[in-house]
């Protein structure tokens, strides 16, 4: 019986490694521009952000954030959108080293919504980007950054 688990083992190995190259999925589609999340001016950030298009204030982006962060280190942050045609989502944080927090290129199939984590280095206006094909749409919110949870 031993020989025939140690016989099936070796076989499943054998197998399971050589089957790798033809189970592959495709590659990922991520890609790291390292220009766009290095330390950058507010202003410069969202010039390279904008690549030229105009900026429009809306109200039909959604921009979920707490108004108070007891913690800046950990700020939830989501976004949602009611415009057509979005080809990405970008969130911007004006007074942070690195301006440009999150960047995501969105499949047009897919409802435009991002949701993660911040963390925002004081009180400060954070931006939610929505991107089409010839404008950007955008809204913002201050988020008042709190030593210790205190409102002072």
């Amino acid at each position: 019986m031993k020989a025939n688990r140690r016989k099936f083992l070796k076989t499943s190995l054998v197998l399971g490694t050589a089957g790798i190259g033809l189970l592959e999925t495709g590659v990922a589609n991520a890609e790291w521009n390292a220009a766009d999340f290095a330390p950058n001016p507010f202003d410069a950030a969202m010039k390279q952000l904008l690549k030229g298009k105009t900026i429009i204030e809306t109200d039909k982006i959604d921009l979920n954030i707490p108004e108070i962060a007891e913690n800046g280190a950990l700020v939830p942050v989501t976004v949602t959108s009611r415009i057509e045609g979005i080809q990405s989502i970008a969130i911007v944080v004006e007074q942070n080293p690195v301006p440009l927090a999150i960047q995501a290129e969105l499949m047009p199939e897919l409802d435009p919504f991002i949701s993660a984590r911040l963390k925002l280095a004081s009180t400060s206006f954070v931006y939610a980007i929505a991107e089409t094909e010839k404008v950007c749409y955008s809204v913002k919110k201050k988020v008042k950054v709190t030593i210790g949870g205190c409102g002072g």
